[in-house]
Parts: structure tokens; C-alpha cells; sequence
């Protein structure tokens, strides 16, 4: 489908594409956040003369919004222009809706991330983050209205991720006929987690999330997961074999559009003297070694502790790989105002470096860390490895997974969850693993480090094809497709 089908695209994130900080001359300028989404999200605005809605994150964003009056901003990045519109939300109420809510409650339970022995334990406070949750919310949804193209379904709402659960239900009580997409870039949890939220708490998320026209998944499991959850809905019929629910009236699709990175910016980064620069320092720190990576924000899901447990594992297993395997592990902070991530960082650092006082030797250092935001060191050392370990415990995608084989050049091997979203559609070309069994993935490591040449590059070759076929575009299309079609299902039922 083409993207003008729609008179315009309406976009709406908690983070926007830019974010807006002073130049050397002290005009606020446009940084533009880097990935494929970005991309092709902006190339979808830029054709319809859409929007972008997002909420102010800096201090230059909402100086910016106030110069305009809390309107449109047009914004050019790379030659590319689009519009922009910044919502600034009094920092008590952006604080109970981002941090509590979002990233403490429902980040964990997407994730199974809670101890339920001790937690979560629902109160006042929980409601009234809820309350605050449901106040921004309900101003996206009142920002996205005021924007559209009302008549004749001529505007597509394209809503992301967790934050903005409950925006397809506001936005549908505001604009009734409205055509609307809602995407979860995490994985969903199944029913009988979330019965661990309050019932309020989980009803309001599911009616929020079923005002949509169409819900977007990365995967199979996540969408089945969702429509499973929907049938404690009151009145809701849930046809699992067409992949819908039916409420109040209306049909509501479950999709699955795996999103992909931008292969040729990332090659075309792997390509460039910075990169080239740091690659070839890291091929002197690697020697005759072989080089495991992984690239990761320093993240509960995404499992590193038991990453570096399956490592000693396998070199206890295995000694004659002491002194000839290298693992560097490129981390960059997360969430460090939350008490649960500040305690993680402190075990993973702890246990590193208990392994590399263990096992290490004065010429060799098992576990190398760098901790801090990296983008092209991530690019370069993508070029070296020999094994990428990719294990979260669960992950709606995870991009790296497809990072890698796009700029590897070295026949390397992917280990990969089989709870990362990208398994179910890179798994064959990988080594799969059960995320909590560091015995399971210490053989996945010695059967990467010893697959003869020729299946290397049988698999290293089926990966990158695999991400190439999807460019992020085609994640964007895919969604818009899907709004055509439930466009044309109204307009036939209204000429009957």
C-alpha cells in the first residue's frame, strides 16, 4: 500500500525523533535519535505531511514547544523534514506516568520481571501513578485529535510502545471513526501474569489497548499472549484462529510485524574512518583470540549476569580455551534512578570481575567491560566477533541480534533466546538457547567456537538475507496496509 493512501500519518511516541539542545552559538538544534524506526517513521511523515507527537524529554524540547505556542514545530534533519509537536507535562505527573508506571510496573510485567515473593505490592501509590499514567495519556489522545484529518478516515494513527497503552481508547471516544494502530516494540505477558496487576489496572490496559483498529506484535507468541489476556475482558469474543477480538461493536485485529534496523546506514557507518579506526584497535586487543561479544544496555531483561555464568562455565569445561577466547561485553547505563537497575549493575561489574580474579591470568583478561553509550564502538566491534551472545530472559525484538550479521564479516555465530521476538524469525540461522540455563548456553558457546568454517557461513549468510529482505519500511507499510484494509471493510459495510 502506499503511504499517500492517507490524507496524513499521525505519529505518536513518548520519545520523539529529535531532541532538541543548544549549538555553539547557543540556538537550540535538532539531534536526530539514531535506528531504522526513526527512519522510516519520518519517511512516512514526510510523505503525508503528518505529525509526530511526543513528549517533551529536555530542557531545549520544552523551550522549544514554548517558543511555538505548544504547536507544530517543523523540524530538518538529514534532509528530511517533517513536522513535530512536543507535549510538556508538569514533571510530578511525567514522573508517576514514565517512571512508575511505565518503567516500574508495566516493563516488569511485560517482562516477568517481578519477584513475586516480595513484589509488586499495590497501594495508594500505585493508584495514584495510575492516575497520572491515564492523565498523559488522555493528552496525547486530546493532541492527536486535534491534528487530524477527520473526515472520511483520511488520517492513519500510528501509537507506539507501553507508555501510550491507553491512547487508541481516548483517542476513540475523542475521534470515533478514527483508523488506529497501536505497536508494542516489548513482548506482552501472558494472562495469568498479569493478573498480578490490580484489576482495575489490568482491565484499564486491556480496554486501553482495544480501542485500536489494529494491534502490531513482533512476534507470534506476543500477539497470542495478548489475545489470550482479552478474553477476561467483559463482552469481548476472541477468535485466536483469525487472530481478533470482537467488542463493543467493533473488530479488533492482532498483526505481527517484525520490525528490522537499517542494514545500509549501518554498513555504510561500518565503513567509515571512525569505525575503521576502532576496529582496528580491537584487532590488536583480540590477537590469535577468539572474540564473544554481546552489546547491551545494562538492562534486567536482558540477562548478562547469567551471560558471564555460562562464560566461567564453559571455560571450566573447556580450559584449553583460557587465554584463547576473549569476551567484551559493551554495556551502556539504564534506568539508573531505579533501585532494582542500580543493583543489578552492581552484581554484573561484581561478578565479572570475580570471574576475572578467578580465571584470569597476568597476560589475559577473561571479561573486558566498557561501560558507557558507545554507537560506533558497537559498529566496530560488530566487525570482530566471532560470537554474539544475545540471551534475554524475554525481549519484544532486540535489534542487535540483527546488528550484528549485517556488518559481521567474519563468519560469526548468533546465539539467541529463544524469548527474544527475534528468534521467530532469525532462530533457524542461530544457535538457540534457553536463557536461564547458563549449562545450555556454555555449550552453545563451545559449539559456536568450534563449528567447522562452512557452517559458519551458512548461517552467518541466512541471517544477513533475513534482515535485508525487511527493511524497516516495510515494518511501517505493513501497519498502514492494515489500516487500508480495515478502512475498506467500513467503507463496504457503509454501502450496504
Amino acid at each position: 500500500m502506499k503511504e499517500d493512501a492517507f490524507a496524513q500519518v499521525l505519529i505518536a511516541s513518548n520519545r520523539g525523533p529529535v531532541t532538541f539542545a543548544p549549538g555553539e552559538d547557543g540556538e537550540l538544534v535538532p539531534t536526530r535519535g539514531a535506528g531504522g524506526l526513526v527512519t522510516a517513521l519520518t519517511g512516512s511523515l514526510q510523505a503525508t505531511g503528518g505529525l509526530w507527537v511526543a513528549a517533551a524529554m529536555s530542557d531545549g524540547d520544552r523551550a522549544v514547544s514554548d517558543q511555538h505556542g505548544g504547536g507544530r514545530i517543523k523540524v530538518t534533519t538529514d534532509d528530511t523534514t517533517y513536522e513535530l509537536r512536543f507535549l510538556s507535562i508538569a514533571p510530578d505527573v511525567y514522573d508517576g506516568y514514565y517512571t512508575h508506571v511505565s518503567n516500574r510496573i508495566l516493563w516488569f510485567v511485560h517482562h516477568y520481571l517481578w519477584d513475586v515473593v516480595r513484589m509488586p505490592v499495590w497501594g495508594a501509590a500505585a493508584r495514584k501513578a495510575w492516575d497520572q499514567y491515564v492523565e498523559v495519556n488522555k493528552a496525547f489522545a486530546t493532541a492527536l485529535a486535534e491534528e487530524a484529518v477527520t473526515e472520511g478516515g483520511k488520517s492513519a494513527f500510528l501509537v507506539q510502545d507501553y507508555h501510550l497503552s491507553l491512547v487508541p481508547r481516548f483517542l476513540r471516544e475523542l475521534v470515533p471513526d478514527a483508523l488506529i494502530a497501536h505497536f508494542s516494540h516489548t513482548p506482552i505477558a501472558g494472562p495469568t501474569y498479569t493478573r498480578i496487576l490490580p484489576e482495575w489496572m489490568r482491565e484499564g490496559l486491556l480496554r486501553g489497548l482495544l480501542g485500536a483498529d489494529v494491534l502490531g506484535f513482533h512476534s507470534e507468541a506476543w500477539a497470542e499472549n495478548f489475545l489470550m489476556s482479552s478474553r477476561s475482558i467483559p463482552g469481548a469474543r476472541v477468535d485466536l484462529a483469525r487472530s481478533r477480538v470482537h467488542l463493543d461493536g467493533r473488530e479488533i485485529l492482532a498483526r505481527v510485524h517484525p520490525i528490522s534496523v537499517d542494514a545500509p546506514s549501518m554498513r555504510e557507518a561500518s565503513g567509515s574512518p571512525a569505525v575503521l579506526k576502532r576496529r582496528q584497535k580491537l584487532m590488536e586487543w583480540k590477537g590469535d583470540s577468539k572474540v564473544i561479544l554481546r552489546v547491551d544496555r545494562m538492562e534486567l531483561t536482558k540477562n548478562i549476569l547469567r551471560g558471564f555464568l555460562a562464560y566461567e562455565l564453559f571455560l571450566q569445561r573447556n580450559p584449553q580455551w583460557k587465554k584463547n577466547v576473549k569476551f567484551l561485553a559493551l554495556l551502556s547505563p539504564s534506568r539508573e534512578a531505579i533501585p532494582e537497575y542500580k543493583t543489578y549493575t552492581k552484581e554484573c561489574l561484581a561478578e565479572a570481575e570475580r570471574i576475572n580474579r578467578k580465571l584470569g591470568k597476568a597476560d589475559w583478561t577473561p571479561i573486558e567491560i566498557k561501560m558507557r553509550d558507545d554507537y560506533l564502538g558497537a559498529v566496530a566491534a560488530y566487525g570482530v566477533y566471532d560470537v554474539l551472545m544475545v540471551n534475554p530472559v524475554f525481549d519484544g525484538m532486540n535489534l542487535v541480534a540483527m546488528e550484528g550479521p549485517v556488518v559481521n564479516r567474519r563468519g560469526g555465530v548468533l546465539i539467541l533466546s529463544r524469548n527474544a521476538g527475534a528468534y521467530f524469525r532469525l532462530g533457524r540461522y542461530a544457535l538457540p538457547v534457553n536463557p536461564f540455563d547458563i549449562g545450555d548456553t556454555g555449550d552453545a558457546l563451545e559449539t559456536a567456537l568450534t563449528m567447522p568454517e562452512d557452517e559458519r557461513t551458512r548461517r552467518a549468510r541466512g541471517l544477513s538475507r533475513l534482515v535485508l529482505a525487511n527493511p524497516p519500511a516495510r515494518w511501517v507499510g505493513g501497519q498502514l496496509a492494515d489500516l487500508e484494509r480495515v478502512r475498506s471493510r467500513r467503507a463496504w459495510f457503509q454501502r450496504r
